[in-house]
């Protein structure tokens, strides 16, 4: 008899997406296509789903098409599942991974009374703010493996003594909701592949609600401005605009905790990066109006009890908005992130030249979906904004920090951009340079989609190698890496924080874009690593073949 090593979730980690629709998003997969003119693009295709029926179990079916959201304008929320999964000891000693099943269960002696399944759901932002524990509101599930109704998870603040909670345990903020499914032994016969004996958990998320206090009912009207505007014509216009902030149904917040109080920049707090992620910061004093939202992070456990031991699953679901975009990939996404922490750098070999230049071909495509997606018009101009308040000494062979970023005074660095943007004056700070026009989003689709197709990529890589290499804004560098003291010129191989110069932003790729700190985005150290040894392999071909 086999014997039980681990259980463990696949995957160990989820990301739930807020939707007020009471369907859940259905399955689908990124794939290459073209469009009509022959073009490369990516596209969403319908993937096998599940359908959850009333008693729990799930009904595998291929959607025909993907909608996001219903017709009265509702978000479909992205509830992803979670496989139990076990590590299985032979008698010969090996070690194998298998999904944990019905058929496992019986293999073990055991049925699913000897399961206990708990989850914990929370959202600490403003206790993290304000380092007051009663500022945040979390929500707790436990029941037995055969329990496999819904349950719903109703969040409120732990009370401690003298602290007044943020959220009352009679007005929860719902944070969504958990079901562990019924699993059986039949298979769908026109799905015969999905296999239903599998132990799931579903996590489904909450609406995208905001909640306050009772008197978080007005706010100012905020607009953002992107080009030239006739500023009176536009004062008359939003004069005296107002939005609700939170409806009178969801204003069920204490008004009495330091959330309502809470200020940025004070010194009174650690504040976390965006400082100004609050609703309030950009209002008055800055004062927060005392309001949440319904995200969460929530850990699930499952305890298996076989043979006298207890064995626990863990796996982590993270509540964020829908997503924007869903068709175009992010570049830098938390599985790189991941990979760049656990793996070591990719090898990049003749031998595995095929290999490397197809996650190069994919890194790009993921690129340009990721900048045809942004304003970079907007982006651009707060770049530039933001290093108005830094001060670092001239660097010759970086590019531009000033209004001539990006402009044809930015040599070497520059390319096609000036001809695309109308030469845009390097004297200005606007992100139009004709009416509304967006010189630089519009641009981006001429620098970056002939990059799509991949002949066009290697190409442009081989002949266009050290170009490219100077383009690349290099990626921090390890803790060892650093050179003894901070020196004022920037290392060309990576970036230091200490070094103001490798803070500030320009038009290296990804050019005005940040990231969790707020300084300059770049790719992952891995990434970077990558793409530097590919196109100097690039360059031996080129020069061997001249």
């Amino acid at each position: 008899m086999r014997a039980l090593v681990e259980i463990f979730f696949n995957p160990p980690m989820a990301v739930a997406r807020f939707g007020a629709s009471p369907t859940p998003l259905e399955a689908f997969e990124w794939r290459v296509s073209r469009d009509a003119h022959g073009r490369v693009l990516t596209v969403v295709e319908p993937a096998l789903s599940f359908r959850v029926a009333d008693d729990g179990r799930l009904q595998p079916y291929k959607p025909t098409d993907i909608r996001f959201k219903e017709d009265d304008g509702s978000v479909r929320p992205v509830a992803p599942f979670f496989e139990l999964w076990a590590r299985m000891q032979g008698a010969d000693g090996g070690i194998e991974e298998e999904p944990f099943t019905l058929a496992l269960l019986a293999e073990l002696k055991i049925t699913l009374r000897h399961l206990s399944v708990e989850v914990n759901a929370a959202n600490l932002k403003a206790a993290r703010r304000t380092n007051d524990d009663a500022c945040g509101f979390q929500a707790r599930v436990a029941f037995g493996g055969d329990d496999h109704t819904v349950k719903p998870l109703l969040a409120c603040s732990p009370h401690t003594s003298g602290l007044q909670p943020l959220v009352l345990p009679d007005k929860p903020v719902p944070l969504g909701c958990v079901q562990w499914l019924k699993p059986v032994a039949e298979r769908d016969p026109q799905h015969p592949a999905a296999d239903l004996s599998v132990l799931r958990l579903r996590f489904t998320p909450a609406a995208g609600k905001v909640y306050g206090p009772p008197r978080a009912v007005q706010g100012p009207d905020r607009l953002t401005i992107t080009g030239p505007v006739d500023v009176l014509q536009l004062k008359n216009t939003i004069e005296g605009r107002v939005h609700t902030i939170v409806p009178p149904d969801q204003r069920i917040l204490s008004d009495d905790t330091p959330w309502s109080t809470y200020r940025m920049v004070t010194g009174l707090y650690e504040d976390p990066q965006p400082q100004d992620g609050y609703d309030g910061s950009d209002d008055g004093n800055s004062q927060s109006w005392g309001v949440v939202d319904d995200s969460c992070d929530a850990l699930v456990a499952v305890t298996v009890a076989w043979r006298g031991n207890r064995y626990v699953a863990q796996g982590r679901a993270f509540v964020g908005p829908p997503a924007f975009a869903p068709d175009r990939r992010p570049f830098y996404s938390v599985a790189d992130d991941l990979a760049d922490r656990d793996l070591p750098l990719v090898p990049v070999t003749p031998e595995n030249y095929h290999q490397v230049k197809a996650e190069v071909v994919q890194l790009f495509r993921r690129v340009f979906e990721t900048a045809a997606s942004m304003n970079m018009d907007a982006a651009r101009t707060e770049a530039l904004q933001d290093n108005e308040a830094m001060s670092a000494p001239p660097s010759p062979r970086l590019p531009q920090t000033g209004p001539a970023s990006m402009t044809e005074a930015d040599q070497p660095y520059i390319d096609r951009t000036p001809d695309l943007t109308l030469n845009q004056p390097p004297t200005e700070f606007t992100t139009s340079v004709r009416g509304d026009r967006l010189s630089y989003t519009q641009a981006v689709p001429f620098v970056h989609s002939q990059l799509m197709e991949e002949a066009v990529l290697i190409d442009f890589l081989r002949r266009r190698h050290a170009h490219v290499r100077r383009l690349l804004r290099p990626a921090f560098g390890l803790i060892t890496e650093w050179h003894a003291e901070a020196l004022p010129p920037p290392d060309p191989n990576f970036r230091d924080p200490r070094v103001v110069r490798d803070l500030m932003h320009d038009m290296r790729m990804p050019p005005y874009m940040r990231d969790a700190y707020y300084v300059p985005l770049s790719l992952t150290r891995r990434q970077y690593r990558m793409m530097i040894d590919f196109l100097d392999l690039l360059a031996k071909e080129e020069g061997a073949t001249a």
